[in-house]
């Protein structure tokens, strides 16, 4: 069996352990797997963070910086205005959310990466991806609400603004961090991060503090921090989990992504804020389409994507290797 030698660049030092232990377990289908900062063969950057001083946690090495011209870089980010195009033309390898038709560009939207945390780092489920296909108790799910809907955000955002205050109007939102936050709930992350204890699982153990604090109420306000096609991230995820019905703004596209528009309420599908909060209320009232929305399988078909299968990735990983 080959040995492949891989580390990662531009990564938070103790965040995002998860992604690196995705690739680690797809390319460990068919190679013998080192963690190596000194000459990789691969290497994983991404735009997520850069410091020089850090030792990276996850190597236990000094971080990378600078280029290694022996090693191969695949670039991964999740976040907007990442440039795929001028990364791939300067040899660099992409996993993105962008649709690029290009040998060494591979459509991967990290919305993948975020189910898989809650599993890897988060412990919530047994394994990475059964959860999201296996069959709901709408009854049961329906028996254990309280609230009309939540939403724990950072930053502020004039469109998650606008459905906020729209619903304020009828209902008390349970909310939580920085922006809006009103419960006393902590769900600061950095209880993580002072502790090495945390180290390897900050990222899943945040998610599930904040899945498991969405889990009392009916829908969840799940905007994005911009509205770009095809970029989908964890906000429609971590609603799903937690067995609410995703308000979702962002990715137009989104019911592309295999999504089912019968399980979520999409913004783009009404011509206003105050439709779409209409209808939410709408099925709010109503035991049935209650009852309807919470039955249906979270993608259509019941259907998981191509994106989640191993084998999809782990292709693409032998073109890199072997090219």
């Amino acid at each position: 069996m080959k040995t492949i030698k891989i580390s990662r660049q531009n990564f938070p030092s103790i965040g995002n352990f998860s992604w690196m232990n995705y690739f680690h377990k797809i390319l460990s289908k068919k190679y013998k797997i080192e963690i190596d900062s000194q000459n990789p063969d691969i290497i994983f950057s991404s735009n997520l963070h850069s410091n020089p001083n850090e030792i990276d946690h996850y190597t236990k090495q000094p971080a990378i910086h600078g280029p290694r011209p022996n090693s191969k870089r695949i670039f991964i980010s999740g976040e907007a205005g990442s440039d795929y195009e001028r990364k791939i033309n300067n040899g660099i390898y992409v996993l993105g959310y962008e649709k690029i038709n290009h040998k060494n560009y591979l459509r991967f939207p990290t919305y993948v990466l975020d189910a898989f945390t809650l599993h890897n780092e988060g412990g919530m489920f047994e394994d990475a991806f059964s959860w999201i296909t296996k069959p709901r108790n709408a009854e049961e799910i329906i028996s254990e609400k309280k609230h009309f809907c939540s939403v724990v955000q950072g930053s502020d955002q004039p469109e998650r603004g606008k459905m906020f205050d729209l619903i304020e109007q009828k209902y008390w939102i349970k909310s939580s961090g920085p922006w809006r936050g009103k419960h006393g709930l902590d769900l600061d992350r950095l209880k993580y991060h002072r502790s090495k204890d945390y180290i390897g699982r900050i990222d899943g153990l945040t998610y599930v503090d904040k899945v498991n604090f969405f889990k009392d109420c009916y829908f969840n306000i799940a905007f994005h921090w911009c509205c770009l096609p095809y970029m989908t991230q964890e906000k429609i995820i971590h609603a799903f989990a937690a067995d609410t019905i995703p308000i979702f703004w962002g990715n137009p596209k989104i019911e592309e992504e295999g999504f089912n528009p019968l399980a979520f309420i999409n913004t783009h599908s009404y011509p206003s804020f105050k439709e779409c909060f209409a209808y939410a209320e709408e099925v709010y009232l109503d035991h049935n389409k209650l009852k309807s929305m919470y039955s249906e399988p979270i993608f259509t078909g019941n259907r998981l994507p191509d994106y989640f299968s191993e084998d999809y990735m782990l292709s693409f990983f032998e073109h890199v290797i072997n090219d």
